[in-house]
């Protein structure tokens, strides 16, 4: 399989309207080959609702979603995703082993069986897997475990843009490591643009080359992933401060993965 390259991702007024509520207002952005963004924010901020319209799980209201300046409405959509891979907050599996989750997709791409050995073996270590991992049952595999057969699943199929929705929510902390130490991997993979969702602004700095901060659909802020909080208004610092430890309250209260 042969990798492209999307130089440049741009988000040019983007609205979502669904159910008669605005989901996503205005949003405005670009984003560069080689790049990992960060989109912070609450809950109910839209941030996970901009990586599903990106890869058309959604229409937009409004604006545009162009990817080298092509529209991303004027693509098929399993093309569209094959070049721009979305990887769930909680990735179903299918049902078999690790290495037939990570083949399906390939299978169907058309890849030629040398292809594919080499795909999923180049997968497998992109995601901080090893070998061990191919004849284990997916449905067995721990929360952080999935994550990473997804984060594998998706790496295979040679993507131009890699997004990932929250990939460590209600992960305990040893298997949110593990997750973040295979996404740092795929970090030295200059080859693709990367977009993570998290509500974890410690997670945006270890990262994240630049973080935006949603709020209610809107992009409130943006700049370094390193300094944007103390760059915020006290006020604005806050308030995020305070959806924060809601949102942490709701994870502990829930079931943690292990």
């Amino acid at each position: 399989m042969t990798k492209g390259h999307v130089h440049k991702l741009e988000i040019s007024d983007l609205s979502l309207e669904l159910d008669g509520r605005t989901i996503l207002d205005g949003i405005s952005l670009d984003i560069h080959h080689g790049e990992t963004l960060c989109i912070l924010g609450g809950s109910g901020a839209g941030k996970s609702m901009l990586l599903r319209t990106i890869v058309r799980l959604h229409e937009p209201t409004k604006g545009r979603i162009l990817l080298d300046g092509e529209p991303v409405t004027a693509m098929d959509p399993s093309t569209l995703r094959r070049r721009v891979s979305l990887v769930q907050q909680s990735p179903a599996m299918l049902e078999g082993t690790v290495e037939e989750n990570i083949r399906f997709g390939l299978e169907l791409a058309g890849a030629e069986p040398e292809i594919i050995k080499e795909r999923i073996d180049a997968s497998l270590k992109a995601a901080s897997l090893d070998g061990s991992f191919l004849g284990r049952r997916a449905e067995k595999l721990s929360g952080g475990e999935r994550q990473r057969v997804a984060i594998a699943r998706a790496h295979a199929l040679c993507p131009e843009a890699l997004l990932l929705d929250e990939p460590t929510a209600a992960l305990d902390p040893r298997r949110r490591m593990e997750v973040e130490r295979a996404i740092q991997s795929l970090k030295g993979d200059s080859d693709f643009m990367m977009i993570i969702v998290t509500h974890d602004m410690e997670q945006a700095r270890r990262l994240g080359d630049r973080t935006v901060l949603m709020r209610r659909g809107r992009i409130i802020a943006e700049g370094d992933s390193g300094s944007l909080l103390e760059d915020l208004d006290p006020e604005e610092r806050a308030r995020y401060m305070g959806e924060l430890a809601n949102m942490e309250h709701e994870h502990k209260e829930g079931d943690v993965n292990e």
